[in-house]
């Protein structure tokens, strides 16, 4: 999503520093990005056991961030695995994003065809399957089990996952844990939506995109030149990198801008959110006052009964001060593209008994930071990976210290095939936080914090279908579409 955290400025807003067993900044080019980083808990020994292999796939909007983030170092999370005795072997790495890596249309499916292939963009999501690839192939090498393989991924990275979990030709894994996002939450566009954007994007480096030669020109653009123009050409100050339906990627009636249940094939399936998901987009609505939020959304709503009905259950009103305007239209978007879809993935799971009949292990992340930047007092996008990767100790208390072991004790737990806390049915929900304090919830019991009967509300309208155009516009608002349509 719109990268306050996973983007670039992220040593800015989650300050880990840079590990003094990696260079830093490391090296990235066109050329030299697709990098690969392998954490092992030993050296490679034949007669021992093959590790459950952790595959991490970075988040940030499909337009930012990388694998080299020190927020993303492997090593501690590895020694924590060792240390409870359950070795895991870490991988991480980088994939084309942005414009580089989903940049989609006509012109392109005809130059892939010309070459042989099909579809057009999604080579990020090409990469991250190369990257499964050679998991597959080569981690018995370093002792890691191809069999026992984890995707994990947070924000853009969660996205992935479930978009692989649709795919014709999924990437390979077993395991599955997607923090902070569905494929909803980056809805795939349409080919036509695509050639709208291919055409702004050619507009503005004056070219001609008509042209027989036009995808050899945009060749000849720096690849910063064409990253740093991203907002500019989307109009929004915090974009998102967009996947194709492009009628190859995906499998025949998958629905990735909605909400399925998994394929049977997954063994294990966990997913959760964080309390102040919707922080993220601020930037991104502070040209925006009630009236422009009520327009955007009734333009997909299409009822202005069901919109008010929406708006009124969030308090949003005329007359707020625009601080707590934003402040309340920010929660409502984070309900829409991150909560309610993993609400109604839960649901999903429960009535079809999948994946492998088991239930989901479902989460929620309170925890408030205490990071002292604009975001202190949040339990804002991200600020759980603190709490995974263990690379800010030196900044928690003891009480913090000890839940960031049981937090990543429990993904440890799940990469090895073992419960990560008791679940005993769909509508519990491990709890992380507030106060450093772990509990497992049912729904009744969260309803104070989580208001799970405003989601059954929106849910309901229209049989369902008021919440689905509702995402559409939230996802309209957040990132100024109309600006490109």
């Amino acid at each position: 999503m719109p990268g306050l955290i996973d983007g670039d400025n992220s040593n800015e807003l989650v300050p880990v520093p840079p590990a003094s067993h990696l260079p830093w900044p490391p090296a990235v080019d066109e050329l030299s990005g697709l990098v690969m980083n392998i954490v092992i808990p030993r050296a490679f020994d034949t007669t021992s056991k093959l590790l459950p292999v952790f595959v991490y796939v970075h988040g940030g909007s499909l337009l930012y961030g990388g694998a080299n983030l020190p927020i993303f170092d492997a090593v501690n999370l590895v020694s924590r695995s060792i240390e409870i005795g359950l070795p895991i072997i870490c991988v991480n790495f980088n994939y084309r994003i942005g414009i580089g890596g989903f940049l989609a249309g006509e012109a392109v499916a005809r130059e892939l065809k010309q070459d042989g292939y099909a579809g057009s963009g999604n080579f990020g999501f090409t990469d991250q399957k190369v990257a499964f690839d050679w998991v597959q192939k080569y981690i018995g090498y370093l002792g890691g089990d191809a069999e026992k393989v984890t995707a994990v991924g947070e924000s853009a990275g969660g996205i992935s996952i479930s978009n692989h979990l649709q795919a014709a030709d999924p990437a390979v894994f077993h395991r599955a844990v997607c923090m902070s996002g569905l494929s909803a939450a980056i809805p795939p566009w349409t080919m036509q939506q695509h050639n709208i954007f291919f055409a702004a994007v050619c507009r503005h480096f004056k070219i001609d995109p008509e042209t027989s030669d036009v995808l050899d020109q945009l060749r000849t653009i720096p690849q910063q030149d064409l990253a740093d123009a991203t907002p500019e050409i989307q109009g929004v100050p915090a974009g998102t990198g967009n996947p194709c339906l492009d009628g190859w990627f995906y499998l025949p009636g998958a629905g990735p801008r909605g909400i399925t249940a998994p394929p049977s094939w997954l063994k294990e399936y966990m997913f959760g959110d964080v309390y102040h998901e919707g922080i993220i987009f601020h930037v991104n609505l502070l040209e925006d006052d009630y009236h422009s939020i009520r327009r955007v959304l009734n333009a997909h709503i299409e009822d202005g009964s069901w919109t008010d009905q929406i708006l009124d259950a969030y308090e949003i009103t005329a007359d707020l001060p625009h601080p707590e305007l934003l402040d309340r239209v920010e929660h409502m978007c984070g309900d829409f593209i991150f909560k309610i879809p993993n609400y109604v993935l839960a649901k999903e799971c429960a009535k079809q008994a999948a994946p492998a009949g088991s239930a989901p292990f479902l989460y929620h992340f309170d925890q408030r930071s205490r990071l002292p930047n604009t975001l202190e007092g949040t339990a804002y996008h991200a600020y759980e990976l603190l709490y995974l990767f263990g690379n800010l100790e030196r900044e928690m208390n003891d009480d913090e210290k000890q839940m960031a072991r049981e937090f990543s004790t429990a993904w440890i737990k799940f990469a090895n095939g073992f419960e990560p806390w008791r679940a005993d049915d769909s509508s519990s929900w491990m709890v992380w936080g507030q106060n450093s304090k772990a509990e497992l919830k049912t729904e009744s019991e969260d309803q104070d914090v989580r208001n799970y009967t405003r989601m059954n509300m929106i849910l309901q309208l229209d049989d369902g279908k008021a919440w689905r155009r509702g995402l559409a516009g939230i996802d309209s608002l957040v990132n100024r579409r109309w600006k490109l349509w």
